[in-house]
């Protein structure tokens, strides 16, 4: 009975984010200035977004990572370091300016096997990168090599 109720603790607790787990503890998130972030994240911002609005940049004490939204519905997450972690976009989808910051061989992927295809959002973890596209709902996952992994649909 004890571990019954621990167990519910401890679910408690990661569903409302104040337990173990990489979401949600906006205790140990600080808004800073955009001169605030890395400088990669600077470059980024000022190279694929020019004229747009920064409406929010945080910092995670917790991961040591950054989160910035900009006007045109535009969410990016950016490691300790400056480098994009992911890309993605409310509304539009993303251009294809953004989408060349993934490794030529994805890209080259995505024009051959999707043609027209739109980018809703990507993503870049330690091992693979994940494309969500717009239409057809699909999420596609590549080694950080840039070789085809696997393809979901959400259908």
């Amino acid at each position: 009975m004890k571990n019954y109720l621990y167990l519910i603790v401890l679910f408690s607790m990661i569903a409302l984010g104040i337990g173990p787990g990489r979401g949600g503890n906006r205790a140990n998130d600080r808004k800073i200035s955009m001169s605030e972030l890395p400088s990669p994240a600077r470059q980024l911002l000022k190279t694929y977004f020019p004229g747009a609005r920064v409406l929010q940049c945080v910092h995670s004490r917790t991961w040591d990572e950054y989160g910035v939204k900009v006007s045109g519905g535009y969410e990016l997450g950016f490691d300790r370091q400056g480098h994009w972690e992911e890309i993605e976009s409310d509304d539009k989808p993303l251009s294809a300016e953004l989408v060349k910051l993934l490794p030529a061989p994805v890209v080259e992927y995505l024009e051959q096997h999707y043609p027209g295809a739109k980018v809703e959002s990507m993503e870049q973890r330690k091992n693979i990168y994940k494309i969500t596209l717009v239409y057809p709902d699909t999420h596609l996952y590549f080694s950080k090599s840039g070789e085809f992994v696997k393809a979901r649909d959400d259908d």
